[in-house]
């Protein structure tokens, strides 16, 4: 059954567009806005009207049969377990969890409610990044070879993660879903610049076991190109690059370009060639964040209805994208490549 009354947990900087999202999806008397901040409960209430703003999300959760929580990284595991454990299926942003440890405990939790629990891993619902996860699938640039990833530039440093957990983790999920693989070894160098106890720079390279290489760069002290779409202020490049052994595909995200590259190599004259076929710009649709998130969050529901998994679940996109940044953390600490745990 659809849930009736959907309780978002939190309304800072991504709060508005799942707001939005929520909005488009549902009547604003079935959606709840919880936030401690009483300029955020005013916001919240004048964006949507007619929705309902409490200050402690525990009130909320008596009347709600799911709950969307956007709130700092260290409080996603005690909301999130507390509203699993009173039977409620829960929408959990990205970083799931701090840790693995933290994701299996949820895992379990989940299992032993029957309920739904779904990452916000919002690249994962972009038209763009699925028509190249079809491309890829269909072998349309062949057998891959590299995968590599940019999401930085001049923002804000949140107080409760750094770029690994903020902002790698975005290309690090959407790598291992393209390839169908989860990173077997990690190699990461993280800077902490400002001193503040955690990175604002994060170089990670990752491989798989088809011999796949990938590497994700990210942080806040280099610049990007383009006017951030969610953070005000902030000037990023969300980018990606993957290649194969017939050609490769670029998206940029925030320009919502997307070209297609067919090359191969060949053997000629004693060395390795490209040979050019017919690319070009993609015409594949764009997408604005609430759009993207309006994907997440209907998928979310039908999940709820049909009771199927959900595709950015708690088994891949909890345990198995913590146990890969875990080993980033350890790689970066220890200056190893270092395995990913089981």
């Amino acid at each position: 059954m659809t849930p009736t009354r959907i309780l978002q947990i939190g309304y800072g900087a991504f709060g508005a567009t799942h707001l939005d999202a929520w909005a488009r999806l549902l009547p604003a008397e079935a959606i709840m806005v919880a936030d401690p901040r009483p300029d955020a409960r005013t916001a919240a209430a004048a964006r949507r009207p007619g929705i309902v703003a409490v200050a402690d999300w525990r009130d909320g959760l008596a009347s709600a049969e799911a709950v969307d929580i956007l709130t700092p990284t260290d409080t996603h595991h005690a909301i999130a377990a507390e509203a699993i454990d009173r039977g409620r299926h829960v929408f959990l942003e990205k970083p799931m969890t701090a840790d693995a440890a933290e994701a299996r405990d949820l895992q379990a939790r989940a299992g032993r409610a029957g309920v739904v629990v779904q990452g916000g891993l919002y690249f994962r619902f972009h038209p763009k990044a699925r028509a190249l996860r079809d491309i890829v699938r269909a072998g349309g640039i062949g057998r891959l070879r590299f995968l590599q990833g940019r999401f930085a530039g001049f923002k804000r440093a949140r107080g409760d993660s750094g770029a690994l957990l903020n902002d790698a983790v975005h290309f690090v999920d959407l790598f291992g879903w393209i390839t169908g693989e989860r990173a077997e070894t990690v190699h990461a160098v993280t800077r902490d610049h400002f001193g503040r106890g955690s990175e604002d720079l994060a170089l990670v390279t990752l491989t798989y076991p088809s011999g796949v290489v990938a590497h994700v760069e990210t942080g806040y002290v280099q610049p990007g190109r383009w006017p951030d779409t969610v953070v005000p202020g902030a000037v990023t490049s969300k980018e990606i690059k993957v290649s194969g052994s017939e050609g490769a595909v670029e998206i940029d995200f925030a320009a919502e370009t997307m070209v297609r590259h067919r090359v191969r190599h060949e053997f000629s004259g004693g060395l390795w060639r490209p040979v050019f076929g017919a690319g070009g710009p993609m015409a594949v649709p764009g997408a604005d964040p609430v759009a993207v998130v309006e994907a997440e969050l209907a998928h979310f529901l039908d999940c709820i209805r049909t009771g199927r998994e959900p595709d950015a679940g708690l088994a891949e996109c909890g345990v198995g994208l913590a146990l890969v940044l875990d080993a980033a953390r350890r790689s970066a600490a220890d200056a190893t490549v270092t395995k990913v745990g089981p």
